[in-house]
C-alpha cells in the first residue's frame, strides 16, 4: 500500500481510493489481513481466515479495474461473514462442535450476490452456539470481546461480525438477526446495524431456521452511507426465495410520521437510554417529521412465550439432524434441546396461532406512524464473559431483559435499524432503534439520515 495514504476504514473511502489509483484491492486485502493478525488474538472476531482466497479475489478485482470492468462499489472491498451463513468451501460451524467439520458446497444467496459484485471475503466471524445468545462465546472458538473495551462483550449473536467492523478489520460484515442479533451488537459497539423486512434479502442454501421466519440476514457498517451500499447490493427478489417476491417497495412519505416510546411496562431500561430516545424524538420533530409519543405496540410477555416455544423446538430439530451425534453440546443448548423435545404438537401449533394474533395486534396498535423510534438495547455493553447484564437501571435484571425492544420486530417480520447515539459517560456506545412497516426500508434510511445530522 502506498505509504502516503492510510487505509480507509469505510467502503466509500476504499472505493474512492481504488478509483483514484491510490490503493489496489490487493493492498486493501493485505492491510485487512495484517489488521486481523494484529487485533484478532485479543478481540477474537474472526474464527476462520481464508488469506489465499481473499488475495486471489483481490487480484481478480484489480485486473477488472485495470480493464475498466469493475463490478460496482463493492468490487475489491474486504468483508466478513458470520459463521452461520454458508460460504462454499469455508467452514460453517454455527459455533458448535457438532458442525466442526462441516463445509457447505454452495453459497447462501447474499454471499453469492456479494461475490458476483466483487466483494473479497476474508473469512468467517464468531457466533455463540446456534446463534442463540446475546453475548458471543462458544466451546469451539471461545469468547469475543468488544473492541471499545476488551473487558466487555460486543453482544450477540452477531458479536464476531460487530467486533470485526468496530475494530477496523473490515468495513462491513454480514450477520443474522432472529431476536436482535444484529441490532444489539450494533448498539453495543457503535455501529449501524440493519435487520430488513422478511424476504428483502433473499435466502437459500443455509442452515434451517430455528424460529420460523424470525431470522433475517443483517448488515453491520460504520456509516449509514456504507449501509446503503451493502443493502443495495444484497437486497431484491430472487426466484429461489419465494418470500423475496412479495416484499413491497414503497417510497418514503413526506412528511414522515414518527411514533416514539422509551419504556415497555415495568421492563428495565437505563435512564441514559431513555434520555437518548427522547433527545432523538425532539431532533426529529425539529427536522420536519411529525412526532408523537405512543405506547409500545406489543405485549413483551407474549413475544417471549412464543419465542421460547419456537426456538426450543427449532434447536432440538437442528441438533437431532446434526452431522455429529456425539454429546458435544454446551449446557445452555442441551437445556434448550430437552425443552424442545418436550413441546407437544398442540403447544407448538398454539404458538403459531399466537404469533399470527400478535402480528395483527402489532399492526393495529401501530397507528398511522411510518417509523417508530425506541431503544435498541436497554443498557450498554456488560462483562464479556457474562451471558446477560446483571443490572439494568440500577436493578437486578432478568436474563432475557436485553430482548425487550428487539425480538418483537422479528416476530412481526419488520425492518429495523440501530443508529449510534453517542456514549454513556464511561464511554460505552449506545444506540437508538428505528422500526418501519414491512417494505419501508427507505423510510428507515431517511429518518436515520436526519439523526446522523444530530
Amino acid at each position: 500500500m502506498n505509504s502516503d495514504h492510510a487505509a480507509p476504514l469505510t467502503i466509500s473511502g476504499m472505493a474512492a481510493s481504488l478509483a483514484a489509483g491510490e490503493v489496489s484491492a490487493e493492498d486493501l486485502a493485505v492491510h485487512a489481513l495484517e489488521t486481523i493478525d494484529r487485533l484478532n488474538p485479543s478481540v477474537n472476531a474472526f474464527v476462520h481466515v481464508d488469506a489465499d482466497g481473499a488475495l486471489a479475489a483481490a487480484r481478480a478485482a484489480d485486473e477488472r479495474r485495470q480493464g475498466s470492468r469493475r463490478l460496482g462499489a463493492l468490487d475489491g472491498i474486504p468483508l466478513g461473514i458470520k459463521d452461520n451463513i454458508y460460504v462454499a468451501g469455508m467452514p460453517a460451524t454455527w459455533g458448535s462442535r457438532r458442525w466442526l467439520d462441516f463445509r457447505p458446497d454452495q453459497d447462501d444467496l447474499s454471499v453469492e450476490r456479494l461475490q458476483q459484485q466483487g466483494g473479497v471475503i476474508l473469512g468467517k466471524t464468531n457466533t455463540p452456539e446456534l446463534a442463540m445468545s446475546f453475548y458471543t462465546d462458544n466451546a469451539v472458538f471461545g469468547l469475543t470481546r468488544n473492541p471499545h473495551n476488551l473487558s466487555l462483550t460486543p453482544g450477540g449473536s452477531s458479536g464476531g461480525s460487530a467486533a470485526a467492523v468496530a475494530s477496523g478489520m473490515v468495513p462491513f460484515a454480514l450477520g443474522t438477526d432472529a431476536g436482535g442479533s444484529i441490532r444489539t451488537p450494533a448498539s453495543l459497539t457503535g455501529l449501524f446495524g440493519m435487520r430488513p423486512t422478511n424476504g428483502r434479502i433473499p435466502r437459500a442454501y443455509g442452515f434451517d431456521p430455528l424460529a420460523l421466519d424470525f431470522q433475517a440476514i443483517g448488515l453491520l457498517t460504520k456509516t449509514l452511507a456504507d449501509l446503503r451500499l451493502v443493502y443495495s447490493a444484497v437486497s431484491g427478489p430472487d426466484l429461489r426465495d419465494p418470500a423475496s417476491l412479495t416484499v413491497p417497495s414503497p417510497g418514503a412519505p413526506s412528511p414522515i410520521r414518527v411514533g416514539w416510546f422509551s419504556r415497555v411496562g415495568e421492563e428495565l431500561v437505563d435512564d441514559v437510554v431513555v434520555e437518548r430516545v427522547q433527545r432523538a424524538a425532539r431532533w426529529l420533530a425539529g427536522s420536519g417529521c411529525i412526532v408523537e409519543e405512543m405506547e409500545a405496540p406489543y405485549d413483551v410477555r407474549g413475544v417471549r412465550a412464543i419465542w421460547g416455544t419456537l426456538t426450543t423446538v427449532g434447536v432440538a430439530l437442528a441438533v437431532d439432524g446434526a452431522p455429529d451425534a456425539a454429546e458435544t453440546l454446551t449446557d445452555a443448548i442441551r437445556s434448550m434441546v430437552d425443552a424442545g423435545r418436550g413441546v407437544s404438537a398442540a403447544d407448538y401449533g398454539k404458538a403459531w396461532i399466537d404469533l399470527q394474533a400478535l402480528r395483527r395486534e402489532i399492526s393495529l396498535a401501530w397507528g398511522e406512524h411510518d417509523v417508530l423510534l425506541l431503544p435498541t438495547s436497554p443498557t450498554a455493553a456488560w462483562a464479556a464473559d457474562e451471558s446477560a447484564p446483571a443490572t439494568i437501571g440500577g436493578r437486578d435484571a432478568a436474563p432475557n431483559a436485553v430482548s425487550t425492544y428487539t425480538t418483537w420486530v422479528n416476530a412481526a417480520g419488520l425492518p429495523a435499524l440501530n443508529v449510534p447515539a453517542g456514549t454513556y459517560p464511561d464511554g460505552r456506545p449506545i444506540g437508538v432503534q428505528l422500526v418501519a412497516r414491512a417494505g419501508q426500508e427507505e423510510s428507515l434510511f431517511q429518518v436515520a439520515e436526519l439523526l446522523v445530522g444530530n
